[in-house]
């Protein structure tokens, strides 16, 4: 598979909110998603596109050295495909000033905790409660100096 991987665009939004909704138990709002296409200067909202559909997408904040990827999602029918490693690995290459990389989390979600440590993000913290419905979440960085 060869996607694109483009900023997001308001014309995204119904099918990245739909998305968000099925993935996660508790998603961001479609007001969330606008708040972070407007702001330009440090939100990076993008997508992945492969034949015309949107197979995942990720919201990165990047302010002074640092990197905080906020969301990070792959449509569920298109796993195991290695789209979350081109999607990670875009991301990590889009900003060669930053110096790390850090996000949450669930604590029971292994799959993506196994990509982020095949990334060398490592468990830093965490943060108990962090979800609405009381879970636990894993707080990991990723050096980018090295």
């Amino acid at each position: 598979m060869n996607p694109t991987i483009r900023p997001m665009r308001p014309d995204d939004l119904d099918t990245v909110v739909e998305l968000e909704q099925q993935i996660f138990v508790d998603a961001w709002s479609r007001s969330s998603f606008e708040v972070e296409i407007a702001n330009n200067r440090y939100s990076f909202p993008l997508v992945m596109e492969w034949k015309g559909v949107i197979v995942g997408y990720a919201v990165i904040w990047h302010f002074l050295n640092e990197l905080h990827i906020a969301n990070f999602a792959i449509h569920p029918s298109y796993r195991r495909k290695g789209l979350g490693r081109q999607l990670m690995e875009h991301i990590l290459q889009r900003f060669p000033d930053a110096e790390f990389a850090f996000l949450e989390v669930r604590r029971s979600n292994t799959a993506a905790i196994r990509l982020y440590e095949s990334f060398g993000f490592r468990k830093i913290n965490v943060r108990k409660g962090y979800y609405r419905d009381g879970e636990d979440a894993l707080l990991m960085v990723k050096d980018l100096r090295k």
